[in-house]
């Protein structure tokens, strides 16, 4: 019997490790977790996890995700004094190092292609890579590129058509421009499309309409967002499917140019930019969130202000939850910019800057069934000849908004007069929430606005 109770003893020490043994158990995992695992790591680091253990050594290339930066190569080793033969010498090593990546990898379907590239010379290595990304049937492509040539990188024949593609990103000096009239582009599965900082070829600057070429060629197409410095000429975006767009200029533009928009299905819609160039095709029925940013135009001519505003807004009338920033520029006669009430409208963002209190004062009254109001002021804000006036009462206004929240509250006159208001008149209020700016006594403030009439018996102040 004691013999038995020893070797069972000895047993257990075998198979309990002791304190200071290190126990591998993510190798343990099995195959399928651990690549999921690597996918989230960048390809180059992904790599070097096959110095492990043998269990790792081929693993990196099971995973069906690529993310490589040819700013990440080193050349240190090579002992170039020259700039221009360093940054020559990390153009031929990143073109070997994603050549061999590509190569070597055994997984079947590519999931994501990720590619961050600044060359100089020779940028011919794409054709072949994204070839092969497009047999492997890439389901998302990300390409960032950047050249200090004096052209932009032509896409390759080979981009045109993925019948797999689902997402594509496009970033930098990257021209989408077709020279041959017989290509077209063909993504029956692209869903979501970004263009950053791309030119976009207008159908005035471009005899073949690449832009209309790109828009066509994906039939299923839900998501579009385009951020560019160059606007010129005339740009129609006629997508039935699409539910998501964002357009943003980076910097203000003072070419003429044109975006006319018919996308009927779309319910979400943001725009940083000059308003006289939006023009919508008719009303957007099912838009549930609009973000609105637009520039302050060199037009000194208030009634053309007035109308771009309101023909925008007639297209976005059915929205639900709206962001709103007019320009710095003071209105004095704007008017009823807003074609009609905004029935729909439950949640208004607004930026005030010292100019624009008579726009959100008649964007209020359109609004019957406003329930969240939130009031955030510029950095650029400055006091004006325009100032809060009060409307003339109207039981609807405010009726329906429970939580008010500002924020940089300062206790300037108008900002003091636009709270006011609303304590006054929105009955059913159940919070007014006021972010001061900094060097404000939170409990002054506090004191201050508890003095102020509330038609809400439960409307509960507070003051960060």
């Amino acid at each position: 019997m004691a013999e038995s109770s020893t070797q069972s003893n000895s047993k257990r020490q075998t198979l309990s490790p002791g304190k200071d043994a290190v126990v591998d158990r993510i190798s343990s995992l099995p195959e399928s977790l651990l690549c999921h695992i690597l996918s989230f790591l960048p390809t180059k680091e992904s790599i070097a996890t096959s110095i492990l253990s043998t269990r790792w050594k081929l693993l990196w290339t099971l995973v069906p995700k690529l993310f490589l930066d040819s700013d990440k190569i080193n050349t240190s080793e090579l002992s170039l004094d020259d700039d221009e033969d360093v940054e020559e010498a990390r153009e031929i090593m990143f073109a070997h190092v994603l050549s061999s990546v590509l190569a070597q990898q055994e997984c079947g379907e590519l999931q994501t292609f990720r590619l961050k590239w600044q060359f100089w010379w020779d940028g011919s290595h794409l054709d072949a890579w994204l070839r092969t990304a497009a047999a492997r049937k890439v389901k998302e492509l990300n390409l960032d590129i950047y050249t200090d040539r004096d052209e932009n990188l032509k896409l390759p024949p080979s981009f045109f058509s993925c019948r797999t593609l689902v997402v594509l990103n496009l970033t930098g000096t990257i021209d989408i421009d077709i020279d041959t009239p017989s290509l077209s582009f063909n993504f029956p599965s692209l869903k979501i499309l970004r263009l950053v900082r791309i030119w976009l070829p207008s159908i005035i600057n471009s005899q073949e309409h690449s832009f209309l070429k790109l828009l066509s060629g994906c039939p299923v197409l839900e998501d579009l967002s385009f951020t560019t410095d160059h606007f010129e000429g005339e740009y129609k975006l006629c997508v039935p499917t699409l539910k998501r767009l964002s357009i943003s200029e980076i910097e203000y533009n003072e070419s003429d140019y044109e975006l006319e928009i018919n996308a009927p299905a779309l319910e979400y819609f943001e725009f940083y930019g000059d308003l006289r160039v939006i023009k919508f095709y008719e009303k957007l029925n099912n838009l549930v969130q609009a973000d609105v940013y637009p520039y302050d135009s060199d037009y000194e001519d208030e009634e053309f202000d007035r109308t771009w505003v309101f023909n925008i807004f007639a297209a976005l009338n059915n929205v639900k939850f709206l962001s709103f920033s007019p320009d710095g520029t003071e209105r004095h006669n704007f008017g009823n910019i807003y074609p009609s009430s905004f029935q729909n409208l439950v949640r208004l963002k607004f930026k005030v800057d010292g100019c624009n209190w008579n726009v959100l004062r008649d964007l209020l009254q359109k609004a019957p069934n406003l329930e969240t109001l939130v009031i955030t002021k510029g950095y650029d804000f400055v006091e004006s000849n325009l100032y809060w006036k009060e409307p003339q009462y109207d039981p609807a206004n405010l009726s329906s908004l429970t939580s008010f929240y500002y924020r940089g509250f300062k206790g300037l006159n108008d900002e003091v007069e636009l709270v006011k208001y609303v304590l006054k008149e929105a009955r059913v209020l159940k919070t007014a929430t006021f972010q001061v700016s900094s060097g404000e006594s939170k409990e002054s403030v506090l004191e201050k606005l508890s003095m102020f009439p509330r038609c809400s018996t439960t409307c509960l102040l507070r003051v960060e």
